[in-house]
């Protein structure tokens, strides 16, 4: 017979967060490498992401074909264990929620991995730039663009653009975990997460990606509109991930979390 939590999500979920919770206890160092990874992962995709987009030009196909390609980052973090924070997002208030952790586990863990992701990012741009990637690009570069259409965005733009970016990629997490077979897992999540690349929503560890590069192509460029950014998407991908999937999905199995709140108690 199939363990319970190897086909109940939210069951999955919970032992996860859990997981993550014993790790940055334990083995901090090693929690935050895994957070490093997820932000390089991501920062990687992200360039080839805006790539595509520099390729294609003006036809309506780089959109599309980038969008789908960016599904490809997500896939990498989940089948390697590294630590997504707008992942965590979800995770980490399912558990708490259901009193499986605690608010202070949750501040700990987003923090250890926002700035892990953070560093990951910084790691790839450097890296890049090393390799005279970089300084290979044209000025009219979709990336810069890019970068400074999301720096003159208003905060109540990125904010809500954040809160429905991580609503769908949390989304895309939680249909991977309903998922056994893994050629269904990695479809599932390349669709998923296209909805949001498709529409231009905010995903703060992506923008981290786009703004390191950035910075390392003119190292000139105002910080206070780019911490204003990553500010507001956070806010919002944190609003998104935890009360857009984790608090529906705590509601959806409240007695469950009651009931396995009070066995684990």
């Amino acid at each position: 017979m199939l363990d319970a939590m190897d086909i109940d999500p939210y069951a999955k979920a919970l032992s996860s967060a859990e997981k993550k919770v014993k790790q940055i206890t334990y083995t901090p160092s090693r929690y935050l490498l895994q957070a490093v990874l997820a932000g390089a992962y991501l920062s990687i995709v992200c360039f080839v992401f805006w790539g595509l987009r520099q390729s294609f030009g003006a036809d309506p196909a780089g959109k599309l074909i980038s969008s789908l390609f960016f599904g490809v980052g997500l896939n990498i973090i989940i089948f390697t264990g590294a630590e997504l924070f707008t992942s965590n997002n979800m995770y980490m208030t399912i558990s708490t929620l259901a009193r499986r952790t605690t608010v202070a586990d949750t501040a700990r863990l987003w923090t250890l991995c926002w700035l892990g992701n953070l560093a990951g990012s910084i790691l790839v741009a450097a890296v890049l730039y090393g390799a005279g990637v970089i300084q290979a690009m044209p000025s009219d570069h979709a990336l810069f663009a890019g970068a400074h259409h999301k720096m003159e965005s208003s905060s109540a733009e990125i904010f809500f653009k954040g809160i429905l970016a991580n609503w769908i990629v949390c989304l895309a997490v939680w249909v991977n975990l309903n998922l056994k077979e893994e050629i269904a897992r990695l479809t599932a999540v390349i669709l998923v997460v296209f909805i949001f690349l498709y529409l231009g929503f905010e995903h703060s560890i992506a923008n981290m990606g786009t703004f390191a590069v950035a910075l390392f192509a003119d190292p000139n460029l105002p910080l206070a509109p780019i911490a204003h950014n990553l500010f507001w998407a956070t806010f919002g991908n944190i609003i998104g991930g935890g009360v857009g999937l984790g608090l529906t999905a705590w509601l959806m199995n409240k007695d469950t979390a009651t009931a396995s709140s009070a066995e684990h108690r």
